[in-house]
């Protein structure tokens, strides 16, 4: 079975790398104060995760900040209480291609919009959430470390693997940053 999962997965980075090829950004460094929209993308594994991306998008509105939202829920359906938040989309293990590729308009949408910042708040390498991340043409991508660099700023959570240790990462080195249009 693993070899099976290894093979979808193989095809799913493919589609993502010869898409990528063709992708093209207008690389921007925002902050708080420049950026007027925001994509803000996670996995949901529970309420309590729920509530600390929910803080933050209330933080990123508070800063005049439009903000869409997308949630992966690593199950076959979405459970019902995530169905009802407003403003909020989410998909799930069915809504996705043999290759583990997001097969839902919203998602399609969702990558062809050009954000001033993507927000990647997941914590593990989920191909579904790269697939959107790696082909959106948002301006400045920020998400955690990783190997693979696919983002304009990488935050290090080694020492807290949480999201609102990294949510509170982001929001330290964005307050600080300043861009040339500030000075």
């Amino acid at each position: 079975m693993k070899l099976f999962h290894n093979i979808r997965r193989y095809f799913g980075h493919s589609n993502i790398d010869r898409k990528v090829k063709n992708l093209s950004r207008n690389k921007r460094i925002h902050n708080f104060t420049t950026a007027g929209t925001a994509g803000l993308i996670f996995n949901c594994h529970n309420e309590d995760e729920f509530k600390v991306v929910n803080e933050f998008r209330q933080f990123l509105e508070s800063e005049s900040i439009i903000t869409d939202v997308i949630g992966y829920v690593s199950e076959k359906q979405v459970p019902d209480h995530y169905l009802l938040r407003k403003g909020y989309n989410f998909f799930c293990q069915k809504d996705l291609t043999w290759y583990y590729i997001p097969n839902v308009a919203f998602t399609n949408e969702f990558i062809k919009k050009n954000y001033d910042i993507l927000f990647d708040l997941s914590l593990r390498e989920l191909l579904p959430l790269n697939y959107i991340v790696s082909l959106s043409p948002a301006a400045y991508k920020i998400g955690r470390y990783r190997e693979v660099n696919q983002y304009d700023l990488m935050i290090d959570i080694k020492d807290n693997k949480s999201v609102s240790y990294l949510i509170d990462q982001i929001k330290h080195y964005l307050s600080i940053l300043h861009t040339k249009s500030q000075a």
